[in-house]
């Protein structure tokens, strides 16, 4: 490249400092190019996949309690866990009704239904497997189930208490966006330009 160029320029001595000035530049330009696209996709991935994750847990924690309660209803009308479960699974909300359903599937092929129980339950978060260890103590050694679903929905009832309040709580924060956005300017201009056109017409000319 350096031959094509004028005699006085190739002899010039600073020319490599300015050839390594420029590439280092153009590694630097071309850089978050190259970094700046995955990170982003990554980031949104990760973003959307917690999304997902959050607004899982918030349903499983809405309907566990209806699905212990129903297993209540069941057992204290004399049923068994076993003709209970079937019918549980078709009544309760999602995700829960997969889960359950899956169970049953599961406990039809062969596998013990404490079993299939505990891994359909377990991936629904903490308290769908203590509902799942319930289940599978009963079923495996005769431990009484009545104390121990009662005991469960009780805090299943106040957690989702809880959530309701805090939720509650929100509202004011999530109602500043639509109050700022909308309400304040449509305010102003009932209000304030009206005055100030007012105004305006009423200064002497």
């Amino acid at each position: 490249m350096f031959r094509a160029l004028p005699e006085g320029l190739r002899a010039w001595p600073g020319r490599r400092l300015w050839i390594a000035t420029a590439a280092v530049i153009a590694g630097a330009v071309a850089l978050p190019f190259a970094v700046v696209p995955p990170a982003a996709v990554w980031a949104h991935r990760r973003t959307r996949a917690l999304r997902q994750r959050r607004r899982l847990d918030w349903r499983v924690a809405d309907g566990l309690p209806d699905a212990v309660d129903l297993l209540l209803l069941c057992t204290a009308a004399g049923w068994s866990l076993p003709i209970a479960h079937p019918e549980v699974a078709t009544r309760v909300p999602p995700p829960l009704d997969e889960a359950l359903g899956a169970a049953v599937a599961a406990a039809d092929s062969g596998v013990p239904r404490s079993e299939a129980l505990l891994n359909a339950l377990a991936p629904l978060g903490e308290r769908a497997r203590a509902l799942g260890h319930i289940l599978a103590d009963h079923l495996r050694y005769g431990v009484a189930l009545t104390p121990g679903l009662e005991r469960l929905g009780l805090e299943l009832r106040l957690d989702r208490r809880r959530r309701a309040e805090v939720e509650a709580r929100r509202v004011p924060v999530r109602l500043l966006g639509p109050l700022v956005t909308c309400i304040l300017p449509a305010f102003a201009l009932l209000t304030v330009v009206p005055l100030l056109a007012a105004s305006l017409r009423a200064l002497p000319r």
